[in-house]
C-alpha cells in the first residue's frame, strides 16, 4: 500500500525561515549542515554501548552479578535527563531572538559543553567511584540533548520541503558514516582504563564538525511574538491529538522501534561476553557495529528508492519485520553460541535499520503539526527515541540481571531478546495507521 492522502492528511510543512534557503550548491549545503550529526553519532553509538558498559564493568568488576541491571539503570537515567531537555532546548530555541539565527547559540553552547563533559570521563576506572561515574555521564546527557534539541529545529527552518527528503538521506548518511568512524576509533584506541585517545578524538571530530555546520546561514530571527509566560509556554507541548493523528502515530511507532533497539544494543557487549564467550567483547563489539554500518550505507539509498515508490509508511514497516526476525535470531543463537552465527544478524539487522532510518527524519517532517515551532514540535518526536532509552535498558536490564540469577544466563537473554522483537512487531503493526498526504 502506497502513502496516500485520507481526511485526516497533513501536508507537509515548512518554517519562514526554510521559504529563503541560500543558494549555495545543493549537496555541499546538505553535507554541512548533516556533518553535527556524524559527530553526535561517532559519540552516541560508541559511548553507550560500548565505553558506558565497559567501564562499568571496570569500576564494578568484570563477573559483577549486577553489572547489567547498573548499566541499563545509568542509561535509563540520563534518558531522563535527555527526555527533558531535548525539547526544552527547542522550545527555547524557537524563540530566540538573533540576528545570526534562533539555534546557533544552542549548537555552540551545547558543543562545547558536551566536548568538556566527554573530557570528565577519561579518569574513570577500576576502583571509581559509581555515583561519580552516574552524574559524569547525567552531564554528559544534558550538553547533547541542548545541541540535538537545537539541531532539530535547525533542519526544518533551513531545508525547503522539496528537499526534505534528500536532508533526511544525507543524515542517515552521517548517522552511519559516524557509526562507522566512531566504532573504527574505538576498535583502534580504546581499551578499558585508557580512554583518554578515544575520548581526545571524539573532541576534535565535534568541534570541526560544528565548524562546518554553522557554515550554513540562518535568517535572522525576530524571537517570540509574545513575551515569555511558563504555563503557556508548558501548555504549547499539548499537541491535540484530534488535529494531528499521523504525528502521534509516528510519536508510537517510532517510540516502539526505538523500545527495540535500545532493548537489544545497550547490551550487545555483555551478550558477547555472557552467551557468545567472546574473550574482548570491547573490541569485537565495534568491528561488528562498524561492519553492520557499512551494510547500511546501500541499504539507505534502497530505503529512499523503495520510499519513492511504494511510500514511506511501508519503508518504515517492513524494516521493522526484518529487525525483530533478526533479534529472534539473537534468541536461537542462545541454544548455540557462536560468533559465526551472530555476525550475519549484525548485518542484517544494520541493513534494516539503515532502511529504517534513511526515511525515519523525513516522516517526522511530513507530520510536524507547526510551521513556526519546529524546534518544539522535533523536541517531542525526539521523546520517541529517548523515552526507549529509559524503559528499554532499564527494565532489559534487570531482567536479565533476576534471570541470569534465577535460571541462566542464557535464560535471561532469551527472555530479554524476545521482548525486545516484540517491540519491533508492534511497530510494524502501528505504522500502518499513518496517512501521509502527496506532497504538491
Amino acid at each position: 500500500m502506497t502513502d496516500a492522502p485520507d481526511s485526516n492528511a497533513i501536508p507537509p510543512v515548512l518554517s519562514a525561515t526554510a521559504r529563503r534557503v541560500p543558494s549555495w550548491p545543493g549537496t555541499a549545503r546538505h553535507i554541512r549542515l548533516s556533518v553535527l550529526w556524524f559527530a553526535l553519532f561517532a559519540q552516541w553509538l560508541t559511548v553507550l554501548p560500548v565505553i558506558l558498559p565497559d567501564q562499568v564493568a571496570s569500576i564494578l568488576g568484570k563477573d559483577a552479578a549486577n553489572k547489567e541491571g547498573i548499566v541499563g539503570t545509568i542509561a535509563a537515567a540520563g534518558a531522563i535527563v535527555a527526555l527533558v531537555v531535548a525539547p526544552l532546548a527547542g522550545a527555547l530555541s524557537d524563540r530566540l531572538r538573533s540576528a545570526r539565527g534562533r539555534r546557533r547559540p544552542f549548537l555552540i553552547a551545547g558543543a562545547l559543553g558536551s566536548c568538556v563533559s566527554l573530557m570528565l570521563l577519561i579518569p574513570f576506572g577500576s576502583g571509581s567511584s559509581i555515583a561519580l561515574y552516574v552524574l559524569a555521564i547525567l552531564n554528559l546527557q544534558f550538553w547533547w540533548n541542548l545541541v540535538s534539541g537545537a539541531y532539530a529545529g535547525l533542519v526544518p527552518d533551513v531545508v525547503a520541503a522539496e528537499e526534505q527528503s534528500t536532508a533526511s538521506g544525507w543524515l542517515n548518511v552521517m548517522t552511519i558514516l559516524g557509526t562507522i568512524a566512531g566504532n573504527v576509533l574505538v576498535a583502534i584506541t580504546y581499551g578499558s582504563d585508557h580512554a583518554g585517545l578515544t575520548i581526545g578524538c571524539f573532541v576534535v571530530t565535534t568541534l570541526v564538525c560544528l565548524w562546518f555546520t554553522l557554515s550554513v546561514s540562518e535568517q535572522p530571527s525576530q524571537g517570540a511574538a509574545e513575551p515569555f509566560a511558563l504555563i503557556p509556554f508548558l501548555r504549547s507541548f499539548l499537541i491535540d491529538p484530534k488535529a494531528h493523528p499521523n504525528f502521534y502515530w509516528v510519536l508510537i511507532t517510532r517510540l516502539l522501534s526505538n523500545m527495540g533497539v535500545w532493548s537489544v544494543l545497550t547490551f550487545l557487549l555483555s551478550y558477547l561476553q555472557d552467551v557468545i564467550g567472546v574473550a574482548h567483547p570491547e573490541q569485537v563489539l565495534p568491528m561488528l557495529l562498524g561492519a553492520g554500518a557499512l551494510f547500511a550505507i546501500p541499504a539507505s539509498l534502497w530505503g529512499v528508492k523503495l520510499a519513492e515508490r511504494h511510500g514511506i509508511v511501508e519503508v518504515v514497516k517492513a524494516t521493522s519485520w526484518v529487525m525483530a526476525a533478526a533479534v529472534v535470531g539473537y534468541v536461537l543463537v542462545v541454544l548455540h553460541p557462536s560468533l559465526f552465527l551472530v555476525a550475519p544478524l549484525v548485518l542484517v539487522y544494520a541493513a534494516a535499520y539503515g532502511a529504517y532510518q534513511a526515511v525515519d527524519w523525513a516522516l517526522a517532517l511530513r507530520v510536524l503539526p507547526s510551521r513556526d515551532e519546529a524546534g518544539k514540535d522535533m523536541g517531542i518526536w525526539h521523546i520517541s527515541m529517548v523515552l526507549p532509552q529509559i524503559i528499554g535498558p532499564a527494565g532489559t536490564g534487570w531482567i536479565i540481571s533476576g534471570a541470569k540469577e534465577a535460571v541462566s544466563v542464557s535464560f535471561g537473554y532469551t527472555v530479554a531478546f524476545g521482548l525486545a522483537a516484540i517491540w519491533f512487531v508492534l511497530a510494524a503493526l502501528f505504522v500502518g495507521r499513518v496517512r501521509l498526504a502527496v506532497p504538491t
